[in-house]
Parts: structure tokens; sequence; C-alpha cells
């Protein structure tokens, strides 16, 4: 199974290898990196988490959310949906 992502040069490439095990080939441009399953899954995860890490300090430094230590309050606070700056 492939999916491109042109936009951004990016091929994701499910397959299974001789021996049976299912891995995922990541091209990026030019490079390109074979994953086993488990290990893309761990590392698309991490992106996941370090992204919204990135995005959740970028509103902060905005004033958009007030800062907090709490990951648990991270969750119970209100999310501002684009467009709509009442956060209703």
């Amino acid at each position: 199974m492939v999916y491109k992502f042109k936009k951004h040069d990016m091929t994701v490439t499910f397959a299974l290898r001789d021996d049976r095990k299912r891995v995922v080939q990541l091209a990026l441009g030019s490079e390109m990196r074979t994953f086993e399953l488990e290990e893309f899954t761990d590392f698309w995860l991490t992106m996941i988490e370090e992204g919204r890490k990135a995005t959740s300090a970028y509103l902060e430094s905005l004033g958009w959310f007030p800062r907090q230590s709490d990951k648990g309050d991270r969750l119970n606070r209100h999310r501002i949906r684009e467009g709509k700056g009442d956060a209703s």
C-alpha cells in the first residue's frame, strides 16, 4: 500500500519483507528510511506529540492559552476553534 504526499515530496509504503515482517518505507525527497511497523508507529506518535507540544507552546506565547504546568489541566481547558475567538 502506497501513500503519496506530493505537497511534501513524501511517500509512505507499507509492505511485507521476505521474512514476512511488516515494514514501512518512508521517503522524503531522495532520502528513504525503512522501519519495522512497530518502530514506525513509535516514530510517528513521537512526531505527533512533539508537534502538539510545539503548537501549544506557540499558542501560549501568543497568549491564546494560559500557561499550565499540569498535563491534566491541558486536557480540560477550552479549545479555540479556527475562526471562533470565544471558544464556543
